[in-house]
């Protein structure tokens, strides 16, 4: 297959030798020019006639890029202010009301003359009509599914300076309830983004030129033998464009891709009738490297490239497609009944269990895919396994991803947590069209995707029950949506999370499946972490969400100057509740920290990591009773005061570096069942090992040191730990200490793990507090019932409520221009 871009000088020259081979031609990057108008006012004045010929009729429209969105070319050419920037995005709603027009202009290689070509699209957001040379190609709808014409009578193979060939996409005026597009469309509004839908042209644009007999899609289904040899089921999707059969011969060759191997071939001859025809070929291959999540193997990915000829000479298609040969399979959790636990929720991979230490992805890395540069998904990636997640959650609010976040993973052996498509907290249409058009949106994208090794488990939808009007519509919906995707995919499909809350109970579904561990959170002070997370009892936890705010230089780069303290509007629009932060902090730190800036953003960054820490060793030393744990979010794609470990601008929070010692895959760890103790109180602790490693440890050393407030040792204590086994979860020992100090002191516990060398396994510390557990929680839940009532007043997402000067409260609203303050935060 050849691939040629437009800055290369042998296209630009045109002139080559006659080739056999696949050509592809990207019209993908910067050469795109746009512009809007009002809905259906393009077509009425000709934007679609637009011709190679009559380029001074688009000399006044905008440049833009492809892949991209709509909003981002805007800001590029100045037409709006930074959507992320302050309350800019309200500015900005007056995009969705146009339609707006893509066009490109371009030469083809003269290679590509004779042969069927076809214009690509891997993805339009939402819906486009598509123009080639003034001819009407078609209209399509849908973020996700690729769509494709034929264009093989239409292309000029003249040259001229800009390019003969005029490409003019429409893009529908965005779409403005969620409802009539999920499933096709991810919610563009949320807990921490509510402004803008997102549209644009967000996935590559380009040419194919090949034979009549086309290859439209490869399946590579392994079966993994023994330890070193596997068998390859393959099925290959051949189109006959011609409207009669051809005797086809195809070829199919599977290779190591990031390690030598040597190269297994098949040939196989066969007559296609018009139309889509399956083939079906078989490979054992008797030297095998299986696909291994990292902390349980290695990360072998093989290339199965496949080609169509004929008369065993003319190359007709060919395609290649990267793989890793493993297999899953879900079994039920030990400790349950069928009663409390139906589905099987735990992920076995070539035989090994997998306990998920998860995060969702909030992702993609920026909403406007114009800004979502590759460059950050592989510093996400990065981040993810330094904070050792082998588990990325995308759920139901969020799209599908591009395929380099899949291509990382598979490389970085982090598996994937999957919703077929974007549904998430609404009540679903009932008609039959819009079931038809997002059961195929599922095919297009399992389809798509279902050859990556780390995608490993699939589910319908996010939170789908718990709002609906009608959650039994929506329960058979999505159990509809599973059966539709079965025949396309082998992996295991879960209806919705969480099963096991009230709704999904009255549903009929099993009380301890899953949970969204978020009561924390939205209990404004009505639970402490160490009352609330051992009282949960599931197979699992698919969310567990706590908040906080980024760094300071990352707040300086989205809130105005005069806003960023004491906290002006901006914070609110960009999602801080600071009745949640004021509550988590003093749960946390034992203080509000509404002193200052620094001390306000390092408590929210402490009190979320510490309470991600708790509640994830909790929930690992469950295992295998629990299976998974994902906390919510790992990232957000956009800058907010709310989610996320890693904030907006790729920067870690405090909170990162508990998650990352709490997710340790050999992690030792210090149950205990309270956070506040008196003054010479004997604190008690229990020292657990969780091994999530197959690798069983001899002869190893435990060592735990109390420190006091001033970090000064107190008690330090060491303990033979004989045998930790792989695969394994268990108590060692009770430890005790005088609780050191005066009431308001803190003290920390240190421990390391070492094992038969003195090589370090695992290291792990804690901060506790010297106060009175009776006083703080009264003091807490009464921070807690004032938001409460705060909110019951003003409204759950209205931040006016923080700002009287905005008017939230009668009498309050400032004559003058003075920016208002939020409530209770003083100037420093």
């Amino acid at each position: 297959m050849k691939n040629i871009s437009q800055d290369e000088k042998e296209y630009l020259q045109g002139e080559g030798e006659a080739s056999n081979d696949k050509i592809v031609l990207d019209l993908s990057g910067n050469n795109w020019q746009m512009e809007g108008i009002r809905p259906d006012e393009g077509v009425k004045i000709g934007f679609h006639e637009l011709n190679f010929d009559i380029t001074g009729d688009s000399f006044n429209w905008g440049f833009a890029k492809v892949p991209g969105d709509v909003y981002t070319d805007l800001w590029r050419q100045g037409r709006i202010e930074d959507p992320h920037f302050g309350r800019n995005s309200l500015k900005a709603k007056w995009v969705p009301e146009n339609e707006w027009w893509y066009k490109r202009q371009f030469d083809v290689p003269k290679e590509m003359e004779g042969k069927r070509i076809q214009l690509v699209f891997d993805g339009v957001d939402f819906g486009c009509d598509v123009w080639l040379n003034g001819e009407l190609l078609g209209t399509h709808e849908g973020m996700f599914s690729q769509f494709k014409f034929d264009v093989s009578n239409t292309i000029r193979f003249e040259r001229l300076r800009f390019g003969t060939n005029v490409l003019m996409v429409r893009l529908h005026p965005a779409p403005r309830r969620y409802s009539q597009v999920a499933g096709r469309k991810p919610a563009w509004h949320g807990d921490y983004w509510v402004a803008l839908p997102p549209t644009g042209i967000w996935k590559p644009v380009y040419l194919e030129a090949m034979g009549q007999v086309t290859i439209e899609d490869t399946y590579v289904k392994p079966s993994v033998l023994s330890e070193n040899s596997a068998k390859l089921d393959i099925e290959v999707e051949l189109n006959n464009h011609n409207s009669s059969n051809n005797n086809v011969q195809v070829n199919v060759e599977i290779e190591g891709e990031n390690f030598e191997s040597k190269i297994y071939t098949v040939n196989k001859e066969t007559n296609v009738a018009p139309g889509t025809n399956k083939l079906e070929v078989s490979i054992d291959i008797d030297d095998a490297k299986l696909w291994w999540p990292w902390d349980l193997g290695d990360q072998n990915l093989y290339t199965a490239k496949v080609t169509v000829s004929e008369n065993n000479e003319s190359v007709l298609d060919t395609t290649s497609t990267s793989f890793g040969i493993r297999e899953v399979e879900m079994v039920h959790n030990p400790g349950f009944t069928l009663d409390e636990v139906e589905n099987p929720w735990t992920v076995m991979i070539n035989g090994k269990r997998h306990f998920m230490r998860s995060g969702t992805w909030g992702g993609p890395p920026d909403i406007f895919m114009g800004r979502a540069h590759p460059s950050k998904y592989i510093e996400l990636i990065r981040l993810a396994k330094e904070a050792n997640f082998n588990n990325l959650r995308i759920f139901g609010w969020h799209p599908e991803e591009i395929p380099l976040f899949y291509q990382l993973c598979n490389e970085a052996g982090i598996t994937v947590w999957q919703d077929v498509l974007p549904l998430a907290s609404l009540s679903l249409p009932k008609d039959q069209e819009f079931k038809d058009a997002v059961f195929a949106e599922a095919i297009s994208s399992v389809k798509a995707q279902r050859n990556h090794p780390s995608i490993v488990l699939l589910e319908g939808s996010e939170e789908l029950f718990m709002t609906a009007s009608d959650p039994q519509h929506n329960l058979q919906f999505v159990n509809e949506l599973g059966e539709a995707i079965k025949p396309y995919t082998s992996l295991n499909f879960i209806p919705s999370s969480p099963l096991s809350d009230e709704v999904g109970l009255n549903l009929g579904f099993k009380p301890k499946e899953s949970f969204h561990a978020n009561d924390l959170f939205y209990g404004e002070g009505e639970f402490v972490m160490e009352d609330y997370f051992p009282s949960l009892d599931y197979a699992v936890i698919p969310e567990l969400a706590i908040s906080s705010c980024p760094n300071i230089e990352s707040i300086k780069k989205f809130i105005p100057a005069d806003e960023v303290w004491p906290p002006g509007p901006s914070w609110g629009h960009h999602w801080a509740d600071f009745d949640a932060l004021r509550t988590l902090n003093f749960e946390v730190v034992g203080d509000q920290s509404t002193d200052s800036l620094e001390s306000f953003v390092t408590a929210t960054q402490i009190a979320q990591g510490a309470i991600f820490q708790y509640a994830l060793e909790h929930f690992r030393t469950r295992k295998p009773r629990t299976s998974a744990i994902c906390i919510c979010h790992y990232i957000t794609f956009a800058p907010d005061m709310k989610w996320g470990i890693v904030d907006y601008y790729q920067e870690k929070k405090l909170s990162f570096d508990y998650v990352k010692k709490a997710y340790q895959p050999v992690l030792l760890t210090m149950k205990h069942y309270d956070r506040r103790w008196l003054p010479g109180e004997d604190f008690k602790g229990e020292l657990w090992v969780v091994n999530d490693y197959y690798e069983t440890y001899n002869n190893c050393k435990a060592t735990i040191k109390f420190l006091d407030n001033n970090k000064n040792a107190i008690k330090e204590e060491e303990f033979d730990f004989a045998e930790i086994n792989g695969d394994s979860s268990s108590k060692y020992i009770d430890v005790t200490c005088k609780v050191p100090g005066k009431i308001g002191d803190k003290f920390y516990a240190e421990m390391t793990l070492t094992d038969a060398e003195g090589n370090v396994l695992s290291e792990n510390d804690y901060m506790m507090l010297v106060a009175d557990k009776t006083k703080d929680r009264a003091e807490l839940r009464a921070i807690g019932l004032e938001a409460f009532e705060i909110k019951q007043k003003y409204g759950w997402a209205n931040y006016f409520r923080y700002f009287p000067g905005l008017g939230a409260e009668e009498g309050h609203l400032e004559a003058d221009s003075k920016m208002p303050i939020a409530r209770g935060f003083d100037k420093e």
